[in-house]
């Protein structure tokens, strides 16, 4: 009975190292990820309210702060035409496609960089999804009376209100603001592996780019992205904690099952 154990404990941590390899359990957290987001979704859509006030809460914080310039930064793009489409496309194109992108590009160049990088986004991203469902925050965009242009909707007919994504996009997920928190936390991922300059230029334009879209489009306020960032690298540090505390003890266990199959 015993033997019979171990001779399965070991083929299953075998079968793992091969589904590890090959990036396999990816496509399961892809799907566990979406599955969390839709549901947070659908538990905060219909408190358009509670997000109102919040967001009349935050511009009042960010008045007494004096760094209430969205208004100033947008009017900045509104005369022309392709400084907004230039944005809306940074705002649109760079968040999930562009993850996706580097993440491949990481899986197959720098293994070891993607794991820690999707922990991070992993860890990041639940923190985010807690705080949308505590406290939904409308965008700028869909404050009334706020003065804010829609940019997106107003110049580009594919955007996050398009009736093509709009079942996948949580209006009140304002705070914080993951497309600049998680831009940030890349660039500085690609600096860090590239170590050249281009990588380093890519690693400090981008976030700049994401915050310029984010405020100039509408999207989302300047504490937005403040708490996005603070958000993403909070989610580093759990990533970093995973890796120096929990990792060797897995690898470590794994080992000795394989270890433990008899015939080998």
């Amino acid at each position: 009975m015993q033997l019979s154990l171990h001779r399965t404990a070991g083929r299953l941590a075998r079968a793992w190292e091969i589904i590890r390899r090959y990036g396999i359990h990816e496509a399961v957290v892809v799907v566990v990820a979406f599955l969390i987001y839709f549901t947070v979704r659908g538990l905060v859509v219909d408190r358009a309210g509670e997000a109102m006030v919040r967001a009349f809460n935050l511009i009042e914080l960010e008045q007494r702060l004096h760094i209430y310039w969205e208004l100033r930064m947008q009017s900045w793009i509104l005369d022309s035409y392709w400084a907004i489409r230039a944005l809306n496309w940074v705002y649109f194109w760079g968040h999930m496609p562009l993850v996706a992108l580097l993440a491949v590009w990481l899986f197959v160049f720098h293994r070891h960089a993607y794991y820690r990088t999707r922990n991070a986004f992993l860890a990041s991203g639940a923190i985010g999804v807690v705080i949308y469902w505590l406290f939904p925050v409308a965008p700028p965009r869909l404050v009334p009376f706020a003065g804010f242009i829609d940019t997106m909707a107003a110049f580009d007919r594919f955007g996050y209100n398009a009736q093509e994504t709009e079942a996948f996009v949580n209006p009140f997920a304002a705070v914080p603001s993951l497309h600049f928190g998680w831009s940030l936390l890349l660039g500085a991922v690609v600096a860090w592996v590239g170590r050249n300059p281009v990588a380093v230029a890519f690693g400090v334009a981008w976030p700049v780019a994401m915050f310029c879209a984010v405020v100039m489009t509408g999207n989302h306020f300047i504490l937005d992205a403040v708490f996005g960032g603070i958000v993403a690298f909070a989610g580093l540090g759990v990533a970093l904690a995973l890796e120096r505390w929990w990792r060797p003890t897995w690898q470590a266990l794994t080992a000795r099952l394989v270890a433990l199959e008899p015939g080998e």
